[in-house]
């Protein structure tokens, strides 16, 4: 597994939000994989992915507002 590429530019840029998607599309593609590989179907992979990046907003939402 390739490790997850670092920003490009240090501090804020434009393509910053983009180049994270990017950088991280492998690993969550290579996760959807891995789920399905062990019986788990794409929908509920999907669902289950979604709640999970939720729940980390929040905490992230949480942390940023302290």
């Amino acid at each position: 597994m390739h490790p997850v590429k670092p920003p490009v530019f240090d501090g804020q840029y434009a393509a910053r939000d983009s180049d994270c998607v990017e950088a991280l599309d492998g690993k969550v593609q290579q996760l959807f994989e891995e789920a399905f590989r062990a019986s788990w179907a794409r929908e509920e992979t999907a669902a289950a992915l979604f709640e999970i990046a939720e729940r980390h907003a929040k905490i992230v939402s949480r942390q940023n507002e302290a």
